[in-house]
C-alpha cells in the first residue's frame, strides 16, 4: 500500500517536471531565428557574392519573420 502511494507520488512529480520542460522549449521555439545576423553569417554572405544592401535586406526578412501564426 505504501509503495503503491510512494510510486504515485513519483509519476506525478515526473510528470509535473514533463509539463515545465515542455513549456520551456516551447517558449525556446517561439524565440528562434528573431536574433540579428551574427558577423560571422556576415562574413559567409560577402563571401559568397552578397553586397551590403543584400544583407541589411536579409536582416530585416529575418526581423519581421513570424513564428507560430
Amino acid at each position: 500500500m505504501i509503495s503503491a502511494l510512494i510510486g504515485s507520488m513519483i509519476m506525478s512529480a515526473v510528470t509535473v517536471a514533463m509539463l515545465l520542460a515542455i513549456n520551456i522549449t516551447d517558449k525556446a521555439l517561439k524565440k528562434v531565428g528573431r536574433y540579428p545576423l551574427t558577423l560571422k553569417e556576415r562574413q559567409i554572405l560577402i563571401d559568397a557574392g552578397y553586397d551590403s544592401i543584400d544583407i541589411k535586406n536579409i536582416d530585416q526578412e529575418i526581423k519581421s519573420l513570424k513564428f507560430n501564426e
